[in-house]
């Protein structure tokens, strides 16, 4: 993630700081990451609320208690907010999912863990929003597309950590190549999910997971046929 930051420093359109730990100028001392936090977490609720057509630079700083002024000291456009908003979101969604993960014993459980928290919350969940906003922008901007790739990254390490587990006890039948079974279990996931927002009462969210995970079963399932939960069944 910090290594595509460190490449939209060259176009401060899209530059994106977010998740870093150490910033140089705006944003770089305390109450500076304080008052980018309420933009970017300002810019999200309203997202959620009105979604992203409607968001305005002005609504985005009136519901951050600042003013537009302010606003773009740290960010140079809206599309820079929305871009770190991305970033914000998906740090803290990493931390989360790294957390709750821990908590789950056996790898098909865990499995089942990652397919609930990929999936979108709801139809107008603010990760998944942005995503399809970005997606948008990358096919003209080669240093959005590598971000977005870069995003991914912690979600495939977290899939092929589960994974190698699974193939260590014995309940996963080990993928010919791991690197190519999480490019195309979360391609799956993010077509399903994206299937699932445009045909929300036809295909419900808990219909979208047993899709993903009776793919899954099909793909890593042992000789000995090691049972795997619905992910509706694991713990919250």
């Amino acid at each position: 993630m910090e290594q595509a930051q460190r490449r939209f420093v060259a176009d401060p359109a899209v530059r994106v700081t977010a998740p870093a730990l150490r910033r140089r100028g705006p944003g770089s001392t305390a109450q500076g990451r304080r008052s980018r936090d309420r933009v970017l977490q300002a810019s999200i609720d309203l997202i959620a609320e009105a979604g992203i057509d409607q968001v305005r630079l002005a609504k985005i700083a009136q519901r951050a208690g600042m003013s537009p002024g302010q606003v773009m000291y740290y960010f140079t456009s809206k599309e820079h907010i929305l871009l770190e908003a991305l970033a914000w979101r998906e740090h803290e969604d990493t931390r989360r999912r790294r957390a709750s993960l821990r908590k789950i014993d056996g790898a098909w459980r865990q499995l089942g863990r990652f397919v609930d928290l990929f999936l979108p919350t709801s139809p107008v969940d603010p990760s998944w929003l942005l995503w399809i906003e970005a997606w948008a922008r990358a096919p003209h901007n080669p240093e959005v597309d590598t971000f977005l790739d870069e995003l991914m990254l912690p979600w495939r390490e977290d899939l092929a950590q589960i994974v190698e587990r699974g193939a260590q006890q014995g309940v996963f039948r080990p993928p010919d190549a791991i690197g190519d079974f999480t490019i195309r279990f979360c391609a799956l996931l993010d077509g399903l999910a994206v299937f699932h927002l445009r045909h929300k009462p036809s295909l419900p969210r808990h219909r979208v997971a047993e899709l993903a995970m009776d793919a899954a079963r099909a793909e890593l399932t042992t000789a000995t046929g090691a049972p795997s939960p619905s992910p509706a069944a694991l713990p919250s």
